[in-house]
């Protein structure tokens, strides 16, 4: 399957992971401190209290990698933008939370291998420590409401 950019359809190929981890996303008019909740290879699902304004479209994104301290910059393109109820009081001055999922467009290769190497290996260890692995753990969408 094929998207309307012409990138592949890669959200059912590669893994993604359940983690907290800082980013910093920065635009033409503003930059925003967000914690991603999912990883992927190629892409990050990010939060991050709304403050207004219309859906992001080109940003770059510095990505805390968790456990390593690493920084991964990369130019990513929204996928789908979500604005909702927070669950906490102090979730900026709406009462809300933005969602955002963000496809990776382009990084440096040293940048793309740390990210799907961190991804898998996270994936084994928890593997490996629970002896069972579900899929759904890792998809924080089916946790949320």
């Amino acid at each position: 399957m094929r998207d309307p950019y012409g990138w592949q359809d890669i959200r059912r190929t590669d893994p993604r992971v359940h983690v907290a981890a800082a980013c910093l996303e920065v635009d033409d008019r503003r930059e925003h401190q967000g914690l991603i909740v999912d990883l992927a290879p190629r892409g990050v699902r990010l939060e991050r209290p709304y403050h207004g304004g219309p859906t992001p479209t080109d940003v770059y994104l510095e990505i805390l990698i968790p456990e390593l301290g690493d920084v991964v910059i990369a130019r990513a393109a929204p996928t789908f933008d979500l604005v909702r109820d927070a669950l906490v009081p102090a979730a900026g001055p709406f009462g809300l939370v933005r969602r955002t999922g963000y496809r990776i467009v382009e990084a440096a290769a040293r940048d793309l291998r740390l990210l799907r190497d961190f991804v898998f290996e996270l994936r084994r260890a928890r593997r490996a420590e629970d002896g069972v692995y579900d899929e759904l753990l890792d998809a924080s969408c089916y946790a949320r409401g």
